[in-house]
């Protein structure tokens, strides 16, 4: 299926790995000129590299992508090498585990929102004027299951807290601009195989064998499918949602978890 984007600028933020280079990777290979944004320029020139060397256009750009400045920048320097990105694919990372007891410092709670709901309000503002003019655009943010159903293993208290609130902002925005042919979702990866997920499976929970994984994801962390997304799946629906095909799909929130969320709506 051809998904109608050959030639479409594409920013994606954490694109040198994980799901974000997936990501970046398959928008590639439909034909959209690449921007992989991220902090570290050793592993944005390897992600660069290797879309490249599979035939996709691709250039990078080392920014900040929790400041307003550095956000204002990337798009800066992506609009003046590529144009204006109207593909947009968004992730933030913040990590303060713990229960409630545990948090002892109220200024968590501001700095995951400032990172995971604000960083959004500055992109938006960032590329939505060229969407708007261009009368097209494709905007997803990669978020996390807790916004829908807060998560205690591990603990996640603060995310639990300020991951909702990026959801209704992206929801309140898409009902906004709807009109101008501009589609913004959530997408939000259930367990899935990154290093961060690995680490904590090996050295919190003791768990190196295949068998044990599987018994504890299914028994455990609730998972049906009883093993760790890839994340090539969560990158899979990413690119549709990038498509021209998936214009009349905008303002959800879409669990790629292998079952984990037990409500049918």
């Amino acid at each position: 299926m051809d998904y109608g984007i050959r030639g479409r600028v594409a920013l994606v933020v954490g694109g040198s790995k994980g799901i974000g280079f997936e990501s970046a990777r398959m928008l590639a290979a439909e034909g959209a000129r690449v921007a992989v944004v991220a902090r570290t320029q050793k592993h944005i020139d390897r992600a660069v590299s290797s879309i490249v060397e599979e035939g996709g256009e691709a250039i990078g750009v080392s920014a900040d992508m929790s400041s307003e400045a550095g956000i204002n920048a990337s798009v800066a320097e992506v609009s003046d090498r590529l144009g204006a990105p109207l593909i947009v694919v968004t992730q933030a990372d913040f990590h303060v585990r713990g229960f409630f007891a545990e948090i002892t410092r109220a200024e968590d709670y501001v700095d995951s929102y400032r990172t995971y709901t604000l960083s959004q309000v500055h992109m938006l503002h960032a590329v939505l004027p060229g969407m708007k003019d261009a009368g097209w655009g494709r905007y997803v943010h990669i978020g996390s299951a807790t916004a829908k159903e807060p998560q205690n293993k591990p603990p996640h208290t603060v995310a639990n807290a300020t991951r909702p609130s990026t959801v209704g902002l992206l929801k309140s925005v898409a009902d906004e601009y709807a009109q101008f042919g501009i589609t913004l979702n959530t997408i939000a990866p259930g367990w899935i195989a990154t290093r961060t997920t690995n680490h904590y499976l090996e050295n919190h929970e003791g768990l190196t064998d295949a068998d044990a994984r599987q018994a504890w994801m299914i028994k455990e962390a609730g998972v049906p499918a009883g093993r760790l997304g890839e994340p090539s799946e969560i990158a899979s629906t990413i690119a549709y949602l990038c498509s021209h095909q998936a214009g009349y799909l905008n303002g959800h929130y879409i669990a790629v978890d292998g079952g984990h969320h037990r409500s049918a709506f």
